[in-house]
């Protein structure tokens, strides 16, 4: 920070407190105000200035960097609040017509073997963008710290950093935009917030281990050659004594030599972790943008094969929002499209059978739903499921799912099926790891999307049964079909007593954490449209998971206090009585942990407790309400939900934090706890 601008921060703050300034000359006479008076012991009229020459006369302090009073204002600037949802206005010129943004579609997003076709009218939306402020503190060594203000523009639904020339142009809509007029669904928010922090901390570990190379490395090889010096001095005088020693001090002398040469690594290592290149990240600012953009529907046509497009024209920025590739994820600025004749990739996915798995969440734009799957439009429905390509489809709400046909397998001569989806999961061979080979993109796309079909026409059929045979058993999808019966998946996702599900959008599948993949979608049940999204086992097809969100979540998911659909209210109570008995823990556990962290946290704990299989021992050995803290602080921290602390868990189970700490390890035992089987 220089001089100049140290000042002008100063006077900036303290105007915005209610105080006064004028320039002197070479100097600038400040009116503190009485609350800045007394926390920084002041008086009311005080002079600065940023020349040496100046300050020294009487009264003029130099307000220079490191000052105390720069870094108090700099302190409870930083400490201050700056968060909140701002929609940006729409730039007064004149918009691109269809034709126009054809035409800039087809220059700014080239497909090898296909061309960008528009296929519907252009319609206005709001697509989010994350601008996060940071504070970046790099150590290279005790004496060299150094401080950076620095800023990421993240497109929320891409998680793609916002290049150079866009961010220029948003910057202009950005300060003092209004406050958004609907709720808004900040489901893809926590993702795009990690995503805009690994940005960062991959961009400032660059320049951190660019400082320790200067001044700083030649510093730390000096006082390490130092310090082997010296312990190399001890060691060579224990040694000649060692070696004129009476026999009965050479034991003491060898084990005193031993203790110098761990000394010496000790020091060693201590030294290097002195110089170590360090940098710390402080976030002071985090603004949901809302910006007004033309969303163009395109079809990328290769013959007769069409694969569907969303692309968003940002308005202020006056470019397009960032693609992702719709087979693997990556960025198509820096790797094209293809059209290929077995789907719409990249050159990187489509240059070798198995596709990465994408970055970016299912869904496309601000609203939080998700893209269509870019699947061919002759491709047969799922059982239970009517309707054409694309858009939402009517789920069946009764009767029986017709059988499917299979050119081999049940039906057709082979033998007979296994009762139950556990037992064909328990039947069916899996291939050594070694040889097992990871599923594309589009398999793994093409299962999730028949999975949910099948899922969501079992739930509107009401057949608890065939639900259960859906789910794998010990998870949170059990967990709520135990609680409620086949209205376990609606109540899940937060829909209301006695609604069914009606319509249902395309899917779209990714790779997941360890065995899971997720296939997220939009669900109507008639009174209202809620996201969801089933994590489930891609080797046996069961659902693990059934959560509200409309992006992909891990084990480690986003607090439900985020959700802004229909069904937000209902994550936290006024959730019908459940159809099962409970035991003295998931009592508590359902009273507690509910209202507290919301239902997806309340499912995974109930999962985890009822895994347990000696839980009437536990429950004779220790009080139900330390057993059911010590399950929520466990599943919680694995969940990243906030909050969770022994402390604050006991406090709200009314129990002392030293018997949950007493009682976790037994659990854990049980349970087995992995970032991967986080309930």
């Amino acid at each position: 920070m220089s001089g100049d601008s140290g000042l002008a921060f100063w006077l900036d703050y303290v105007e915005s407190r209610g105080g006064l300034w004028e320039p002197a000359g070479d100097s600038t006479l400040v009116m503190i105000p009485p609350q800045l008076q007394q926390r920084l012991g002041l008086d009311e009229e005080f002079a600065v200035t940023v020349h040496p020459d100046v300050a020294r006369e009487d009264g003029v302090a130099l307000l220079g960097a490191g000052h105390p009073l720069l870094t108090a204002a700099a302190e409870e600037v930083l400490a201050a609040d700056d968060a909140g949802v701002l929609a940006l206005a729409a730039p007064a010129s004149l918009p691109p017509d269809g034709h126009r943004l054809l035409a800039k579609a087809r220059e700014a997003f080239p497909v090898e073997h296909g061309r960008i076709d528009a296929t519907g009218p252009v319609e206005r939306r709001l697509r989010q963008v994350l601008r996060a402020g940071v504070l970046v503190t790099y150590a290279a060594s005790p004496d060299e710290v150094f401080h950076e203000r620095a800023e990421c523009w993240l497109d929320v639904p891409s998680r793609r950093e916002l290049p150079g020339s866009a961010v220029r142009e948003l910057r202009r809509f950005a300060d003092g935009g209004p406050p958004p007029s609907t709720p808004q669904d900040l489901a893809a928010v926590p993702p795009a917030v990690a995503a805009a922090h690994r940005l960062l901390d991959e961009r400032f570990s660059e320049r951190s281990r660019a400082l320790a190379g200067g001044q700083a490395r030649a510093a730390a090889q000096a006082e390490l050659a130092r310090a082997k010096k010296y312990y190399a001095e001890a060691l060579a005088s224990l040694a000649k004594r060692q070696a004129g020693a009476a026999p009965d001090r050479q034991a003491m002398l060898a084990a005193r030599a031993d203790a110098v040469r761990a000394e010496e690594r000790r020091r060693l290592a201590e030294i290097e972790e002195k110089y170590a290149a360090r940098h710390g990240i402080r976030p002071y600012r985090l603004h949901l943008l809302l910006a007004p953009v033309l969303r163009l529907p395109v079809d990328v046509l290769r013959g007769a094969r069409r694969f569907g497009l969303m692309l968003d024209w940002m308005l202020p920025a006056g470019e397009f929002a960032p693609l992702n590739c719709p087979g693997c994820g990556a960025d198509t600025a820096r790797s094209p499209l293809v059209a290929a004749k077995t789907g719409l990739g990249c050159e990187s996915c489509l240059a070798s059978p198995a596709a990465p798995a994408p970055a970016a969440p299912a869904a496309a734009g601000g609203s939080g739903r998700p893209a269509a799957v870019d699947a061919p439009r002759s491709a047969p429905a799922p059982a239970g499921v009517s309707g054409g390509p694309g858009g939402r489809r009517p789920v069946t709400p009764a009767g029986p799912a017709p059988a499917r046909k299979k050119t081999t397998g049940p039906g057709t001569g082979g033998p007979p099926p296994p009762a139950n989806r556990q037992q064909a999961a328990a039947t069916r061979p899996v291939p050594p790891a070694a040889k097992r080979k990871r599923p594309d993109a589009r398999a793994v796309s093409q299962a999730g999307g028949k999975l949910a079909m099948e899922f969501w026409s079992v739930t509107a059929q009401g057949n608890p049964r065939a639900l259960r045979r859906l789910c794998a058993a010990d998870t949170p999808a059990a967990a709520v079909i135990r609680l409620y019966g086949a209205e376990g998946p609606t109540v899940a996702i937060g829909s209301g007593p006695g609604e069914r599900p009606d319509r249902l959008t395309s899917e779209s599948a990714v790779y997941g954490d360890g065995e899971l993949a997720g296939t997220s979608g939009y669900l109507s049940t008639g009174r209202g449209d809620y996201t969801y999204l089933l994590r489930w086992h891609r080797q046996t097809r069961l659902v693990s998971e059934v959560l509200p969100f409309g992006g992909w979540v891990s084990a480690r998911m986003p607090s439900a206090r985020w959700l802004r659909s229909p069904g937000a209210a209902r994550m936290f109570g006024g959730l019908p009585e459940p159809q099962a008995d409970l035991d003295p823990v998931a009592i508590r556990l359902w009273r507690r942990a509910l209202p507290a962290h919301g239902l997806p946290l309340t499912l995974r704990c109930l999962a985890a407790w009822w895994r347990i299989d000696d839980g009437p021992g536990l429950l004779a050995a220790h009080p139900p309400g330390v057993l059911a803290a010590a399950l929520h602080r466990m599943v919680g921290y694995r969940a990243a939900e906030t909050g969770i602390t022994h402390d604050a868990i006991a406090a709200l189970y009314r129990v002392a934090p030293g018997d949950t700490r007493a009682v976790t390890p037994l659990l854990q035992t049980r349970l087995k706890l992995t970032p991967a089987q986080s309930w």
